[in-house]
């Protein structure tokens, strides 16, 4: 085997083995489900106060949503995203605030599920 072959396939390894992470951590998570939903995000504390200070009136508090099996946990978290998006239109709104999410292990073959517990909110 040839270098430029030995580089591909250590390459490619590489990058099967980084896509095939089954969770993220809270702040990878935080960071990057924000930038994937087109509502508007509020983290728990900014959440409480602009509620608080008649900013944002709370729609729907507790929601539970369990996203379609993504090929990665990217993709379980775009799916994610879609859903909240959804259920914040659909609740007459235009921001969200996550309560909790957790990655659930799916059949024989490693596959995950994301579920994500959120308050979907009206925000002036």
């Amino acid at each position: 085997m040839n270098q430029l072959s030995f580089g591909i396939v250590i390459s490619g390894s590489l990058l099967l083995t980084a896509s095939c992470a089954t969770s993220m951590t809270p702040s990878q998570f935080n960071e990057n489900l924000p930038k994937a939903t087109s509502s508007k995000f509020y983290d728990k504390k900014s959440s409480s106060e602009a509620i608080s200070k008649g900013e944002c009136k709370l729609l729907v508090q507790g929601r539970k949503y369990t996203s379609p099996i993504g090929l990665t946990v990217h993709g379980d978290m775009k799916n994610g995203a879609l859903g909240i998006d959804e259920w914040v239109r659909a609740d007459s709104g235009n921001a969200y605030s996550i309560n909790n999410f957790e990655w659930i292990s799916v059949g024989d073959r490693d596959a995950t599920q994301l579920i994500v517990y959120f308050d979907t909110m009206f925000c002036k």
